[in-house]
């Protein structure tokens, strides 16, 4: 993907997980998440050939690295995603501003350490960000910081505070 698409430097790119996630202590201490496909193991029963499938949060970070493209926005609606973070029209001036620069923005659907519905209050509120639900300043722009506000702020009522979206930038 990374090679199809995200070595245009003025293209945008969107990446959206939703599946399950995981999070393993590590030999040496700490906790790595992980997003898992379907065809991973069950990492309890067979640990090898599940951290030969998932891929750790760490290379996400490694592979946004690797995008060229200016801006990328990743979404996670998994388990524990939230660990990542533990490691054509006239265009107003302050969108401009916010485009110029090159950014890695992630928005996942809980915290690092918290399981998440399989039916998503995040997908839901995702798309009423995008009808421009999310649009706080109704500048006709959803921003990242706006988009994670956003789902923050409804993800966390509509789960009557049993699901905690994170937002920030790598």
């Amino acid at each position: 993907f990374i090679n199809s698409y995200g070595r245009k430097p003025n293209d945008r790119l969107l990446f959206y997980f939703a599946g399950h996630g995981h999070t393993a202590k590590l030999a040496y201490g700490g906790d790595m998440g992980y997003i898992v496909p379907a065809d991973a193991p069950d990492p309890r029963k067979d640990p090898d050939g599940f951290k030969s499938k998932a891929v750790d949060m760490q290379m996400i970070e490694v592979y946004a690295k690797r995008i060229e493209s200016k801006h990328a926005l990743f979404l996670f609606d998994s388990c524990f995603s939230g660990s990542i973070f533990a490691i054509a029209r006239a265009v107003p001036e302050n969108i401009t501003y916010k485009t110029a620069r090159a950014v890695r923005q992630v928005i996942t659907s809980g915290s690092a350490d918290e399981q998440v519905p399989d039916k998503s209050i995040f997908r839901s509120q995702f798309i009423e960000a995008l009808n421009g639900e999310g649009d706080a300043d109704k500048d006709g722009y959803v921003t990242g910081t706006e988009l994670g506000e956003f789902l923050e702020k409804t993800v966390i009522n509509y789960s009557k505070g049993c699901q905690h979206p994170q937002y920030g930038k790598i």
